[in-house]
């Protein structure tokens, strides 16, 4: 183990205690919303997967048994894995994946604190039930609040992930449009009885409710009916207070808000977690609403039933002015990423969604062995392979990732291995009158969301070794190609040792555990394949 590692595990194990779970991921049955049963994907035989609740410098370890007929994972989303990139549970990037009747197990130095999720990283699997609440309670925490809920909120397909990804990678434009449409479930639970989706208030407690969008694909806004909510939390990243009686989340992103009860049971209230529908080029976004209760008792009368007669103003929550508790410097410049995204043809006949017109594609041997393997050539972009869009960084540079957006729906945007400061937003048209700059101290956030003809600017430090995935967290994009990977200080990555797990399951699943990304020596990739490439005017 690196001495660095080996320190950290350390010191989380002198603060806090050893936390393990047993993981048996397989195949139930499952009908959450009473509307639709279907194959999901569940843990020791049940579903939905087991929330995980540990405390800041708790060691945690899950020890994962693959009992499906395809290969699995499980990332940690938002956990920055310092010092353990082959714990981060990307096939193809920091493993070969867990092979069926294989095990894995998964050790955590719980370094951070907040609202996080755990969901398989292979293929599509989270689609189908495989993702879970992972909450990390501060050391210190600095709101006070009576009550801690967690809201999981998912639009969720009646069909399978697979079923879907065919739909939208189909040659065939009128089946890539046809509509399809999602259901919301609260905690894994959903359909028109509120019974099962309310929450329940005690008149004059504050309550912490933890929001996580687990979604493929839907942006969801949440607000609850004559409520003030004040925003403490985004992503991991404790805030001070911003007072708001609506936010939106998009795919993978979480918050924690602070509500504070009203002082007597004489009303129920409505709150409201819609759907927005913004995944299909050619298909309009659609809201699709979805209502429940805030119950203070089981007989009071419910107000704001109506849409005309909510109070919720459904104003654009921007996260660029919230404000980190810990205010941290924002690093410089040392190096820019430019990162244009755009949908289009391509010459597969295919709709596939790109960063810089390039199409992200899993390369056979994972990037992180090709760094450790490689030697001096793990410098070299090329090593990585042409669709695995590698970007290289060298150790401690400040870095300005620019993400472009030329679409007409949203693309939310992922980084793994760090939380990064959020500085500009704008519009692309170069309008500078639209720019939205952060002030001295900005957010930071792993998952950030760009609008249709918008950009962002992102700011991060590349102190953490290792090879970590950027990616569009609207799953099916992510499916569509628009992925790129930062390979970051290959040197140091080098000091770490692949796992005896690792190399286990690469065997099993037949990839090679050495070489390029083709699993050749050096720069030796000449039969490599490197498109599609877009049509030309499309």
């Amino acid at each position: 183990m690196k001495p660095v590692a080996l320190l950290s595990l350390l010191a989380a194990s002198a603060l806090g205690k050893r936390v393990v779970h047993d993981w048996d991921i397989g195949y139930v049955q499952a009908n959450p919303d009473g509307q639709n049963q279907r194959r999901v994907i569940g843990v020791n035989g049940k579903w939905p997967p087991p929330a995980i609740e540990v405390d800041q410098y708790d060691i945690l370890a899950i020890n994962v048994h693959n009992s499906l007929d395809e290969a699995t994972s499980v990332h940690a989303h938002g956990f920055h894995q310092r010092d353990t990139p082959f714990m981060d549970g990307v096939p193809g990037v920091t493993e070969c994946g867990i092979a069926p009747n294989g095990s894995f197990t998964y050790e955590y130095n719980v370094t951070q604190s907040g609202t996080y999720w755990l969901h398989s990283h292979y293929q599509e699997q989270y689609i189908d039930g495989l993702r879970s609440p992972l909450i990390v309670r501060a050391q210190k925490e600095p709101h006070h609040y009576d009550h801690d809920v967690t809201m999981m909120l998912e639009a969720w397909y009646h069909r399978n992930s697979k079923e879907v990804a065919d739909q939208l990678l189909s040659t065939s434009q009128s089946i890539r449009e046809a509509p399809f449409r999602p259901y919301m479930l609260v905690n894994s639970r959903g359909g028109t009885d509120p019974d099962v989706t309310k929450l329940r208030f005690e008149p004059g407690k504050t309550y912490r409710l933890r929001i996580l969008n687990v979604s493929a694909t839907a942006m969801i806004r949440f607000g609850i009916e004559e409520h003030e909510m004040r925003v403490i939390e985004v992503d991991g990243t404790a805030t001070e207070p911003k007072r708001t009686n609506s936010i939106q989340l998009s795919v993978g992103q979480r918050a924690s808000v602070l509500v504070t009860a009203k002082s007597s049971r004489a009303a129920n209230y409505m709150y409201r977690a819609d759907i927005f529908t913004d995944i299909q080029s050619g298909v309009d976004r659609a809201v699709l609403p979805f209502s429940s209760v805030v119950e203070y008792a089981p007989n009071a009368p419910l107000r704001n039933v109506s849409d005309a007669q909510s109070t919720l103003d459904w104003d654009f929550f921007d996260d660029i002015d919230l404000v980190p508790i810990d205010r941290q410097p924002m690093p410089g410049v040392n190096k820019w990423v430019p990162l244009e995204m755009h949908t289009g043809l391509y010459d597969d006949r295919r709709e596939h969604i790109t960063f810089n017109n390039r199409t992200y594609e899993t390369p056979i041997v994972p990037s992180l062995i090709s760094a450790i393997t490689t030697g001096y050539q793990a410098f070299y972009p090329d090593v990585y392979g042409f669709k695995s869009q590698p970007v290289i960084l060298d150790p401690n540079t400040d870095v300005e990732i620019a993400l472009f957006n030329r679409d007409n729906n949203t693309h939310t945007i992922h980084l793994h291995g760090h939380s990064f400061f959020i500085y500009r937003r704008g519009s692309v048209d170069g309008d500078k009158t639209k720019y939205r700059t952060a002030g001295d101290f900005p957010v930071r956030r792993d998952t950030v969301a760009v609008p249709p003809r918008e950009f962002v600017l992102l700011r991060i430090r590349a102190d953490n070794p290792g090879v970590w995935f950027l990616h569009c967290h609207q799953a099916y994009h992510n499916l569509q190609g628009l992925a790129a990977t930062f390979i970051e200080a290959p040197y140091f990555a080098q000091q770490f040792e692949i796992p005896e797990q690792v190399l286990r399951n690469c065997q099993k699943m037949g990839i090679p555990a050495k070489g390029n990304a083709m699993g050749r020596n050096g720069l030796d990739l000449l039969d490599e394949q490197r498109g599609p490439f877009p049509l030309e005017g499309l």
